[in-house]
């Protein structure tokens, strides 16, 4: 979901206007008032013309006054009108210390993607001072060939999942009440008759269906998820996680912690993530807009990588929604160049 976009066109001062408060707010961290505009931009128009504006972009939605006598701030639709009417065909190149930082970052010998993906992620995190994360691309989908339960001791037993393909998961089940070799080759047998020939990703909702509340199945689908949630987990790689704390970041401390839960979800980061491998190019999700209810206070900038046109992952940066976008856009736009132009490579 994105913003509403339905608002009135914005003349050129007034878009200079509203790209002045935005630098500005985003370099201080200050509300913005008409006098700072006048003096630091070059916005042909005395102080009151721009204070009337300013109150025109705030009827409008695309700014805020946080107190009545304060200076105003953008809001999240000011954010997206700023990223949606930049007014260059492309974002500004980098610095040339970032972009040597890159160039340096990709010259390393990776040993795999997941090593390649675990050094995006720190370099990143590194040029943008927020949270970066990158997704390996997804395994190949598994499908069932046959569960098995070997019984372990009383209330444990060990979880195989053999796929058509020869590969195998293995966890472990957890019940709640003593098992026998007979119930287990029983729900065993049951099991299999049910779940042959289906995804692993389907499972657990095979197991859970309606009417289908037997402890035993319980406890097996509560490690068939384990075991998909440990998956997911090896697919992410984060960076700079303790920049989400940092005091200039988010004001309430509280709010940093619940976006630092959520990417500790990896099945919830790779969902949100993967958003981007069909897009071919740079997302930005802002405030509201991001698809995850603890995080909804930040902004998620984000795009994927992949050789030969064949998107495979994604990799980008979480923060708050006072963000550098330029800045931030062109770092996640190099970052995903050079990963793409490695794959051949290390694949």
């Amino acid at each position: 979901m994105t913003l509403e976009a339905k608002r009135p066109g914005l003349d050129r001062r007034r878009a200079a206007i509203l790209r002045a408060v935005i630098r500005e707010y985003v370099r201080s961290g200050l509300p913005i008032g008409s006098q700072t505009l006048a003096e630091r931009y070059r916005i042909k128009a005395s102080s009151a013309t721009i204070r009337n504006d300013m109150s025109l972009l705030e009827e409008v939605g695309y700014l805020t006054q946080p107190h009545a006598s304060a200076g105003r701030i953008p809001t999240d639709l000011g954010y997206r009108w700023f990223v949606d009417n930049w007014p260059g065909p492309a974002w500004p190149d980098l610095p040339k210390r970032s972009r040597d930082a890159i160039d340096e970052a990709f010259q390393s010998d990776f040993r795999g993607i997941e090593e390649a993906l675990d050094s995006t992620s720190h370099i990143l995190s590194e040029l943008t001072t927020s949270t970066a994360v990158a997704v390996a691309p997804a395994p190949r989908p598994n499908v069932l060939r046959r569960l098995e339960l070997v019984r372990r001791d009383a209330r444990r037993a060990t979880l195989l999942l053999i796929a058509q393909s020869g590969d195998v998961e293995q966890g472990v089940v957890e019940f709640a009440k003593d098992t026998t070799e007979v119930s287990l080759a029983k729900i065993e047998q049951i099991l299999n008759s049910e779940l042959a020939g289906f995804a692993f990703t389907d499972l657990v909702a095979k197991i859970t269906k309606p009417g289908a509340r037997e402890e035993t199945r319980s406890a097996v689908a509560g490690a068939i998820k384990s075991l998909l949630v440990n998956q997911a987990a090896e697919r992410v790689f984060r960076g700079g996680t303790a920049n989400i704390l940092s005091a200039d970041k988010f004001a309430d401390m509280s709010t940093a912690h619940e976006i630092i839960e959520a990417l500790e979800h990896p099945e919830v980061v790779s969902e949100l993530m993967d958003t981007a491998k069909g897009s071919g190019t740079v997302l930005v999700f802002i405030g509201r807009e991001v698809p995850v209810e603890q995080m909804k206070t930040c902004t998620v900038v984000f795009a994927p990588y992949g050789a030969g046109g064949d998107r495979i992952g994604s990799v980008g940066v979480v923060g708050p929604t006072r963000m550098d976008y330029p800045h931030t856009i062109a770092a996640v736009e190099a970052v995903a160049r050079s990963l793409t132009r490695l794959l051949g490579p290390i694949e």
